[in-house]
């Protein structure tokens, strides 16, 4: 973004926003992997959100949303409904498809519908009158074809009957992936959707109206239109505006290829400039496309695409990847009609331009106006707010407050200077600016690779490893335990032995376990080691690669008792070297997980002793103590959680007894070497049901942070004396009192059985004295 206020702000990928009618301050938002948030106060320089899902979290088994809308029946303006899907622009990831959500109380509680006759449906638009709830998919979790289309309930969401069927005979509207659903402010009982690979089951791809909330279905496209989709559509968005008025979209190769209008609800279409240059010099029109009708004046639309394009600065002043929108006019003479809602409005087509040269971040979803007249537009960074939008004077402004929804896919801490560092779909690479702080700094925008800290090799500094893309501007950072910045070098990457390292898109990068200077890079082309902080680098595999899951971190590399103690994932196979650089990676035959479908997500292994190690596939965690030659499954009852994806692993050894962590689509499990590492209990309390891509343990101050994808990062204390619930170092009568507060909670069950009682007083008894 650019010069946006306040500070160019960005927090993580916003896929929905919804605005009240009549007062301005409020807005509700769906967050790509977020959950459902609002705010009361929009229009303060500063918007407080407020989670209305993580509450819910101990139910909900996803914060995963592709849409919303207020339900107009209800004249107080309290009833919405929002949809699950997985909307990411990493790949895609998130949580399950659960159905639909309904509130009555403006979002202070929320229902999961039965939504009996949906099949994980991704839903791409919702619409509520009533008892009436009508949706498009435009896939599923099978994309088996009776998934996906338009459902429609007569119940409030207790069952859905599929609406898009076969050729379109049934009710007029053929089977298909939809696109997009939206509904006529002024007429509730008109909807409209657009089809794709409807031909694939003897259909026409177009754009369908209801004209009875969603039963029959008629078809509204012109032959430009239908053409278009024909030839490859990647997504289609529409737009109804205040006086029948209806905007389509359609994008195809990736880029924006046909804008059309009807002044007659749809019966008659006329095609309209496109922007120029493209919206989408990014080629990612098959998620960020953002289409807004202006509410008083029928003729203009507003439209959003990926980034701008280089070389900077460009025809309108950028000189960064920011957001690309355009402001067009169906009045206007053509080759005129298109003008851009961003930066400079003394360059580029006359009108269009803002004050300050202002443009939000890149990657836009979708946009509505609030009741003020401000156009409101969320994208990958956020939510943002564009003042008086029909003229070149208004500014971008952020409104992202104090929303979290960070997509941290890699997270590291900082011991020294008690801070978190993470890697971040689509807002790069940041820090913490303070101890348990709310703020982060920016260090790398784009996309933020893999990050690691080196905080022990040079007492009271840290080193940390960040990069963008493609392990671009890989860097290593000095910083002191105030949390000073000291210094700053980009890292070489030479390789002294082998071929020429070529990164992956997210490069997975490990630091040694006990001699931080040591590296280990996956790249696409191999295994690559450095023995100086990454300056240069020896091939040491040419076939153990990067080929796994995005987000994926299988690499856990050196213990005390071997240094050269190695573990590599490769797609679902695994690898271990046990000897000195030069002897090799040999795969290990016997890992359960090659041949079952699922990657090597992550891999630990014992800091005290090598041949001890744990991996962990989307479905399964594995356990050897004899460096790869045999494994056992530890999975356990880690299934009785229903914890969705397994994503990440972390590692404790201490005296008290090792413990292994999970990270999951639903939470953060522990499991006690005393129970085999296969009896499995939630870790810690609080944490919101976002998918866990990264843990990290700190042995040091003894905190385990995770890293949530779409829901930011957070931290657990692991106390270093479990039994001195009151931290005086002293396990004594205070201790007996916390447990008789918490007495039938679950808050301080010490030995782990589900409920404080007396067993956890005998604990405290028997281990009277000092911690030590």
């Amino acid at each position: 973004m650019e010069n946006v206020e306040p500070d160019d702000e960005v927090v993580g990928a916003v896929h929905v926003v919804v605005a009240h009618p009549t007062n301005a301050d409020v807005l509700w938002v769906c967050a790509v992997n977020g959950g459902i948030w609002k705010t009361e106060n929009a229009t303060s320089p500063a918007p407080t959100w407020v989670s209305q899902t993580d509450s819910e979290s101990g139910s909900l088994r996803s914060l995963s949303f592709g849409a919303m809308s207020l339900d107009p029946s209800d004249t107080g303006h309290q009833t919405l409904v929002a949809g699950t899907g997985r909307f990411s622009s990493f790949a895609s990831t998130g949580g399950d498809r659960i159905g639909v959500l309904r509130t009555t109380d403006g979002g202070t509680t929320w229902t999961q519908l039965t939504g009996t006759g949906l099949q994980e449906p991704n839903i791409s638009g919702i619409a509520a009158r009533g008892n009436i709830i009508v949706i498009s998919a435009n896939g599923s979790a099978s994309n088996l074809s009776n998934t996906f289309g338009v459902f429609r309930s007569t119940d409030t969401g207790a069952t859905f009957s599929q609406v898009s069927l076969g050729d379109g005979g049934t009710t007029g509207l053929p089977g298909g992936q939809m696109m997009d659903l939206v509904g006529d402010p002024l007429n509730s009982a008109r909807l409209f959707t657009a089809s794709r690979l409807s031909d694939n089951d003897g259909g026409v791809n177009g754009i369908y109206r209801s004209d009875d909330t969603g039963a029959t279905w008629t078809r509204v496209s012109n032959a430009a239109i239908e053409s278009l989709i024909a030839a490859g559509a990647s997504n289609i968005e529409m737009a109804v505006g205040q006086n029948n008025n209806v905007f389509a979209a359609i994008c195809t190769n990736g880029r924006l290829s046909g804008l059309f209008r009807s002044g007659d609800g749809g019966d008659n279409w006329t095609q309209m400039d496109l922007p120029n240059p493209t919206i989408h010099p990014g080629g990612q029109a098959s998620i960020h496309l953002s289409i807004a009708a202006d509410p008083t004046n029928d003729q203009i639309v507003y439209i959003g695409g990926d980034r701008q394009d280089n070389p900077f600065p460009n025809s309108i002043g950028a000189i960064d990847f920011s957001g690309n929108l355009y402001r067009c006019d169906a009045s206007a003479a053509g080759g005129s009609q298109c003008a851009h809602l961003t930066h400079d409005n003394s360059r580029g087509p006359e009108g269009g331009g803002t004050a300050s040269n202002s443009s939000p971040h890149a990657d836009s979803r979708e946009m509505t106006f609030d009741a003020a007249g401000n156009l409101i537009e969320t994208d990958d960074g956020g939510i943002y707010k564009r003042t008086d939008p029909r003229s070149d004077q208004g500014d971008w402004i952020s409104l992202n407050g104090t929303l979290a929804s960070t997509e941290f896919h890699n997270i590291a801490y900082d011991s020294n200077a008690n801070v978190v560092v993470g890697g971040a779909q689509d807002t790069g690479s940041s820090a913490q600016d303070a101890t348990g702080s709310q703020r982060w700094v920016s260090v790398q925008t784009a996309d933020g690779g893999d990050v690691a800290v080196d905080d022990t090799t040079t007492p009271g500094l840290s080193v940390r490893y960040t990069s963008f893309q493609g392990l671009g501007q890989f860097r290593r950072e000095t910083w002191n335990a105030n949390n000073e910045f000291q210094s700053s070098v980009f890292i070489g990457l030479n390789v002294v032995s082998g071929q020429q390292i070529q990164p992956a898109f997210l490069t997975p990068i490990e630091l040694h376990g006990v001699d931080q200077t040591r590296m280990i890079i996956l790249a696409n082309n191999g295994t690559f080691e450095s023995f100086d902080q990454g300056d240069t680098l020896t091939q040491i595999s040419t076939t153990v690669s990067s080929a796994a899951t995005l987000g994926s971190d299988p690499i856990s590399y050196g213990a005390a008792d071997n240094e050269n103690i190695l573990y590599v994932g490769n797609s679902d196979t695994l690898h271990v070297r046990t000897g000195p650089p030069g002897s090799g990676l040999t795969q290990s035959t016997s890992f359960p997980g090659t041949g079952v479908g699922f990657s090597v997500r992550d891999i630990v292994l014992d800091p005290d002793a090598g041949n001890t190690a744990f991996a962990l596939t989307g479905i399964g965690i594995f356990h050897t103590d004899n460096a790869g030659a045999s494994w056992v499954e530890i999975t356990g009852n880690l299934t009785s959680f229903d914890p969705g994806f397994h994503r990440s692993l972390a590692y404790r050894a201490h005296e008290e007894g090792d413990i292994l962590y999970a990270g999951t689509d639903r939470g953060v499990f522990q499991a006690r070497a005393s129970d085999g590492f296969s009896v499995w209990r939630v870790a810690g309390t609080g944490l919101p049901n976002a998918p866990a891509m990264d843990l990290d343990y700190d042995p040091a101050d003894g905190i385990l942070t995770a890293g949530l994808m779409g829901r930011g990062a957070w931290t657990l204390p692991i106390p270093e004396c479990r039994l001195d619930l009151t931290g005086d170092q002293v396990i004594d009568q205070n201790d007996f009192r916390v447990i008789l507060a918490d007495w039938r909670g679950t808050t301080y069950d010490i030995d782990e059985n589900g409920s404080v009682d007396i067993r956890d007083l005998i604990f405290i008894f028997n281990n009277y004295g000092n911690c030590d």
